[in-house]
């Protein structure tokens, strides 16, 4: 999301539904071309567990547009942190929905991660114009959390990659009565809707997901924690964006928590 929202600002003239319609089409296109060319496309087939396989698609989607009206309404670092409580609700289903048992050292590793999470937003100084932005942004990460379990649970029968091929198609589906801009605007921006379907879209969503095999779906949540670390990182270096004293304690609580989940694997 952090190289995501990188991207996304270099993108002109477009709404957030037109740049995540661009984003997902583009990126279907690209893995439907890789796998015509390489003869995969058997790879693709449908299997059991369709209904689960629309609905990860649909959280997708739904993730998306919560993020972003997030980060229109609030701000970066709200959204992105906000975007990642998801392991909260992912630790609180996962023993319902997955029966995996949440470990002590997990249990610790999400303590120490929400306490980093609230010290970099510091709640106390949210305004209350802020209050849509705060709404999606929670939205994202309960709809984030469901993702991950929903996948978690399809992953026996679908790659990561079948799952992105299949949710970026149906996601298409979703957005297009909303996402069509003219040409010439899509034009304009080429060159940066590809680099978002092919970095943080299509490598990023596969390889996740592919990553969720072979982790429990919790601790796959809670290393993703690292990203609004990074992001604050990239916002630095290239955005040059000062870093605050919450923000280095919030930050070192999330990798102390990414860090004791690592070591226990």
């Amino acid at each position: 999301m952090g190289t995501c929202r990188d991207f996304c600002k270099k993108i002109i003239g477009m709404s957030v539904q037109n740049i995540i319609f661009y984003r997902v089409a583009l990126a279907f296109l690209i893995i439907l071309i890789i796998l015509l060319i390489s003869g995969n496309v058997d790879k693709i087939k449908l299997k059991d567990k369709k209904i689960y396989l629309v609905l990860f698609s649909i959280l997708q989607v739904a993730t998306m547009l919560t993020y972003f009206v997030s980060v229109l309404n609030a701000s970066v670092s709200v959204a992105v942190l906000l975007l990642y409580t998801a392991p909260v609700y992912v630790t609180v289903l996962s023993p319902l929905l997955l029966k995996e048992n949440p470990t002590r050292k997990e249990i610790m590793a999400l303590i120490l991660s929400i306490v980093g999470i609230v010290i970099i937003v510091d709640p106390e100084k949210l305004d209350f114009s802020y209050s849509v932005g705060i709404a999606a942004g929670i939205l994202s990460g309960i709809s984030y959390a469901l993702e991950i379990l929903t996948s978690k649970y399809i992953g026996q029968s679908y790659t990561g990659y079948t799952q992105a091929f299949w949710s970026f198609a149906i996601a298409v589906l979703i957005l297009l009565p909303v996402g069509i801009v003219p040409i010439e605007i899509v034009s304009g921006n080429i060159v940066y809707l590809i680099l978002l379907a092919i970095f943080p879209t299509i490598l990023a969503v596969s390889l996740y997901f592919n990553g969720l095999k072979k982790v429990k779906a919790s601790n796959a949540s809670i290393l993703g924690l690292i990203e609004p670390v990074s992001a604050v990182i990239l916002a630095v270096l290239i955005l040059g964006e000062r870093v605050t004293i919450p923000i280095l304690l919030g930050g070192a609580l999330i990798l102390a928590g990414a860090a004791i989940v690592m070591r226990e694997r």
